[in-house]
């Protein structure tokens, strides 16, 4: 049977704590808890439709080894508006980044059955997602107008790949985490 998975890069440190900040806010002030579906904050790469992911388990953990962690940086608040509402931090693309999805893309590509399209390298904008699938119109315009003149900026470590499934029940359940040094 087929199982809907992704590949992230789980938050550490600063990063984490902001995010989780930020999901309280849109909690408490925006009635939003969609985004805590999986109970991580995370960097995806991409997922897909797998039937077998023991092989994938393996050559992740292949790709984790050959590896070495780097800084990305994050700029400032973005919008989605399709196929959903969603708010996130904006992660700036470089070589390293870059590199990885592609690397990670293709992986995932030789694996499944299918890859999300949004995430394929010619589509995939780089993001931290704060707000995702129950955030109302009328509270993300509140949120953009609250927050227009703030602009979060912070260096984040990437250092680890790790290997989730998407439930049924609409949970994400990560299965393993590869650390990178």
């Amino acid at each position: 049977m087929a199982k809907t998975i992704g590949l992230a890069t789980l938050l550490s440190g600063q990063g984490k704590n902001m995010v989780y900040e930020f999901w309280n806010v849109f909690e408490k002030e925006y009635n939003s808890v969609g985004v805590q579906s999986f109970d991580y904050p995370n960097l995806g790469y991409q997922g897909g439709s797998c039937e077998d992911i023991n092989l994938l388990k393996i050559d992740v953990e292949k790709v984790s080894e050959n590896i070495h962690s780097f800084e990305v940086n994050i700029e400032g608040f973005g919008y989605f508006e399709e196929p959903s509402d969603v708010v996130y931090l904006k992660v700036k693309k470089n070589n390293k980044l870059t590199k990885l999805h592609s690397t990670l893309n293709n992986l995932l590509t030789r694996h499944c059955d299918t890859v999300f399209d949004l995430y394929k390298p010619n589509n995939w904008v780089p993001h931290i997602t704060l707000a995702m699938g129950d955030i109302s119109p009328d509270n993300l315009t509140l949120f953009r107008n609250r927050y227009q003149y703030m602009t979060p900026e912070f260096t984040q470590l990437i250092t680890n790949i790790s290997l989730v499934e998407f439930q049924d029940d609409g949970d994400v359940e990560l299965i393993k985490k590869y650390e990178i040094n």
